[in-house]
């Protein structure tokens, strides 16, 4: 399969600080991936790295099979759309700066309307085509910049953390924008992302950055299915699972592998989750345990070693598993 870009010992730096140090690593076209890490970890250096903003201090950077070198890059970048973190909008109506990306692409005006009638629908602006861009939240103007950049129908989609301070209906419209896109298999989608959880909930593939480096992603409880509010539940299919009940809706879950307690017996306490099953595999991984247990669904949980020799588990050994229903992230 083609990769939309591979990077080969990639370095980038600020002055004598190297940000930047990636020995190898290719994103899959037509997916969507996140890149996940901590503020300063590298995630804006790679999305400009991959925008063709910047170049790299050394290395090789392959877009679609092409080499990128400096004569062709300005070429590429027009194949790509970059919404920042702090989009810009001119003071113009929403319409007005939804078209300009268009005017400036010199694209046929015959295409606009269905282009635009298209993204307005799809992240919930039709209302707003005539407001003014100060009359607008924060996330509002994001939406009305990553629907100028959509109207492109760019490649490659850049987006630098999208769900930072905006409010929940625009978190959750920018959201469906992204399972959409994934379901539909266009176009190739990057964003980044401090928060792994709802990464992996969107993603395809996860990249996570550490000091400018990337490093191993620990996978996390991820399951599909749909709440049940009546009950409080969100249903795979296989298992129903507790979850807050100020949460009315929701295709997804996630659960950090780190809030499963795993026990012998059936715990009695105030975790409304409690599942029983049987352990799948043990692996030790940055001095952690990391075990696997069937249980309805595959669940990942991480322990110390301490916990391990306390529970004196092994494969194929009955255990239960238990959660608090507000460990569970809908989304």
């Amino acid at each position: 399969m083609t990769q939309a870009y591979q990077l080969q010992n990639i370095t980038y730096a600020h002055g004598e600080d190297l940000v930047l140090r990636i020995e190898e690593y290719s994103i899959g076209q037509n997916v969507v991936t996140a890149l996940v890490g901590a503020n300063g970890s590298g995630k804006s250096t790679l999305l400009n790295l991959l925008a063709f903003v910047t170049t790299p201090a050394s290395g090789s950077l392959l877009y679609f099979d092409e080499k990128v070198i400096n004569g062709k890059a300005q070429a590429l970048r027009r194949q790509i759309a970059y919404v920042q973190q702090r989009p810009y909008l001119f003071n113009f109506t929403v319409l007005q700066n939804i078209e300009l990306g268009l005017k400036l692409r010199s694209i046929d005006k015959s295409v606009w309307q269905k282009r635009i009638e298209l993204v307005a629908e799809n992240l919930g602006l039709q209302t707003l085509l005539q407001k003014r861009a100060h009359e607008l939240s924060g996330g509002e103007i994001q939406k009305v910049a990553i629907a100028r950049a959509l109207v492109l129908e760019p490649k490659v989609l850049l987006l630098d953390e999208p769900f930072t301070h905006l409010d929940k209906g625009s978190k959750a419209d920018i959201e469906n924008l992204l399972n959409d896109m994934r379901e539909a298999g266009s176009p190739t989608v990057i964003f980044s992302s401090h928060d792994q959880l709802q990464a992996q909930s969107l993603a395809d593939q996860v990249c996570v950055l550490d000091k400018g480096q990337i490093k191993p992603c620990l996978l996390l409880n991820t399951f599909k299915g749909q709440v049940n509010a009546d009950k409080n539940v969100f249903d795979t299919g296989r298992s129903e699972i507790q979850i807050p009940s100020t949460i009315k809706s929701g295709i997804q879950i996630a659960v950090d592998p780190a809030h499963l307690v795993l026990s012998k017996e059936e715990l009695k306490s105030s975790m409304r989750n409690h599942f029983q099953g049987r352990v799948k595999s043990l692996q030790e991984a940055y001095g952690e345990i990391h075990i696997v247990v069937e249980a309805e669904e595959s669940w990942q949980a991480i322990i110390t070693h301490a916990s391990l020799n306390e529970l004196n588990i092994n494969i194929g050994d009955q255990i239960w598993l238990s959660f608090k229903s507000s460990a569970v992230q809908v989304f």
